[in-house]
């Protein structure tokens, strides 16, 4: 507050108290400020600099009780650091000696299995525990390698100028050196990237690629977004903001807990982790490791994403995508923008009801029966939608009815040939049905139901099906 004075024609002098925010708005009694002469100007340039003051003291509190709490935080943090930590993946524990440090890994299956590799997605408190649902099923038909990545897990985690480059060359080197023989990769989300490019650049290490939720496969990003990144980066792995900020990412968990939303403070130990409370348990000791935080802020700068909308035209390989419906919703442009990728015969695409983002966590069963009968042959449709409901098993992944013996299509293919159409409420627009069949009505009439090609909802139409085609309405 600020007394501001100022005269009046024929009356005594007042002192009136109001804030700048009075003044600012009540056109008056600033045109009386204004009016009043050099001191009524005076007082009205002290109030406002008082409030700015009075901005700045608040800013600098706000400003150093952040800090300190970060660092109470980061403190907590290092005392609790490191944790036992321990695979809870199925198989023999390995390790590969990499140029940047050890790399662990699972190896479950039958040695004369065909090779399969997964790849976890990185990201905070990622590692290849990410891949137990569909790891075990893997195995009883393929010799599985699942690797934490450089950074992650058990894999060593060095102070390194971690990049996209690193997990491609990552990948290279354990295909060739590890596996030594072509196989198939298996990639989640942001590894899909790194997948691709080993496709593409060294054919003869993949026989077959399988992209789970390829959601940053086209670095199709504004030029406003890399500049941001670019001038991020630097702060972002900076020494004291890297101590200080990575602390308290990771102890949001702990946070979540006192509120009663999250878990209690979790002890891990393979004894005593429960089936429930092993994901927990396991991200808060993998969060707690030394060296963690160096890949994961890299993650944040921006540094981890590769762009290989070039490279992912020359791949040869046979491809399977798979979407959870969930996740498809905001990616329904890629398909446009790369076309030929799509559209090409080798690339086929399955689409599953009720699962999101981490659709191999969601749907373990009816990933892995994707993934078996694309590796013998048996997917022919660019998208299959599978109804899933909590009654359903793994035989829901054929829950579109297909011809048995119908060769594969290809995007332009698929929209050329007869098909039936319906507005889709989520998508705002017509666009293909899949899985159409015959409904009745509670008044008799008949109506065609199925699933939205883009988006997974629910569509139906009045009509009838064509004899002899299925796919087409009357």
């Amino acid at each position: 507050m600020q007394g501001v004075r100022f005269a009046q024609a024929g009356r005594k002098e007042h002192v009136v108290y109001i804030t700048i925010g009075k003044i600012i708005s009540n056109p008056p009694v600033l045109y009386y400020c204004i009016r009043g002469g050099t001191t009524s100007m005076k007082y009205v340039v002290n109030a406002f600099v008082g409030t700015l003051r009075s901005i700045v003291r608040l800013l600098g509190l706000s400003a150093m009780a952040a800090f300190i709490v970060a660092g109470a935080v980061a403190l907590r943090h290092m005392l609790e650091t490191p944790q036992p930590l321990e695979s809870l993946l199925p198989g023999e524990a390995h390790l590969y000696r990499w140029q940047h440090g050890h790399i662990f890994y699972k190896l479950a299956g039958k040695p004369d299995a065909p090779p399969l590799l997964l790849l976890h997605t990185p990201e905070l408190a990622a590692s290849a525990y990410e891949m137990r649902g569909i790891m075990t099923l893997l195995a009883a038909d393929f010799r599985v390698y699942a690797p934490d990545l450089l950074g992650f897990g058990l894999s060593d985690r060095p102070d390194i100028d971690y990049s996209a480059d690193v997990y491609t060359q990552l990948c290279r080197d354990f295909l060739s050196q590890v596996v030594r023989q072509p196989a198939t990769i298996v990639a989640s989300r942001l590894s899909c990237n790194y997948a691709v490019a080993v496709a593409a650049t060294s054919p003869g290490l993949c026989e077959r690629l399988a992209l789970i939720s390829p959601v940053a496969l086209f670095g199709d990003q504004p030029e406003e977004t890399r500049l941001a990144r670019v001038l991020t980066a630097g702060l972002l792995e900076a020494g004291p903001v890297k101590s200080l900020l990575y602390p308290s990412l990771v102890e949001i968990p702990r946070v979540m807990a006192r509120l009663g939303i999250g878990l209690e403070k979790p002890q891990m130990t393979s004894a005593t982790a429960s089936s429930n409370d092993a994901p927990f348990d396991y991200i808060y000791a993998t969060t707690h490791q030394f060296g963690a935080e160096h890949a994961s802020m890299a993650l944040l700068a921006g540094k981890l994403v590769r762009d290989v909308s070039r490279e992912i035209e020359k791949v040869q390989q046979p491809t399977l995508i798979i979407w959870g419906a969930g996740d498809l919703e905001r990616t329904r442009h890629i398909a446009d923008q790369h076309s030929t990728f799509w559209g090409a015969q080798q690339t086929q695409m399955s689409l599953l009801q009720g699962a999101g983002r981490a659709v191999h966590e969601d749907l373990p069963e009816i990933v892995v029966k994707t993934l078996l009968q694309w590796s013998e042959g048996g997917i022919s449709q660019v998208l299959q939608a599978a109804s899933v409901s909590e009654s359903a098993d793994a035989s829901g992944v054929n829950g579109a009815t297909h011809r048995a013996k119908e060769p594969p299509a290809s995007i332009e293919t698929a929209h050329s040939a007869p098909h039936i159409e319906a507005y889709c409420m989520k998508c705002k627009k017509k666009t293909v049905m899949l899985n159409a069949h015959e409904i009745t009505m509670k008044n008799g009439r008949t109506a065609v139901q199925g699933v939205c090609a883009e988006c997974g909802a629910s569509l139906m139409r009045m009509g009838r099906l064509v004899p002899g085609y299925p796919q087409t309405p009357v």
